[in-house]
């Protein structure tokens, strides 16, 4: 995956029409091929930028406050399914600090 299709996936998935987060926050459950290909977009990111004092601001906006929006309301999803949906943001949480140390 090349830096501007990494950059396209990450601004789909968190912010876009196709975002990772509403979905889960309507009850529409974790896509794992959604996930999948954020987290391998988000990695190969943090390649690109390591060595760079920034980032692009959209870049940037996609992980404002990111956590906040895997808070649910009760009985939308089972215990499991929300153990899984905070190993996820753990995960996209981890990974996005290390974009932006």
């Amino acid at each position: 995956m090349d830096k501007d299709k990494a950059l396209n996936v990450v601004y789909d998935y968190i912010i876009g029409d196709n975002s990772i987060l509403v979905k889960l926050r309507a009850g529409d459950g974790l896509n794992q091929e959604s996930y999948k290909l954020l987290i391998e977009a988000m990695t190969k990111l943090i390649e690109e930028y390591k060595d760079q004092s920034e980032v692009p601001k959209k870049l940037a906006l996609c992980f404002v406050d990111i956590s906040n929006y895997f808070y649910f309301h009760e009985g939308k999803y089972t215990k499991e399914e929300e153990v899984l949906f905070e190993d996820a943001v753990h995960e996209i949480s981890s990974l996005a600090n290390r974009l932006f140390e």
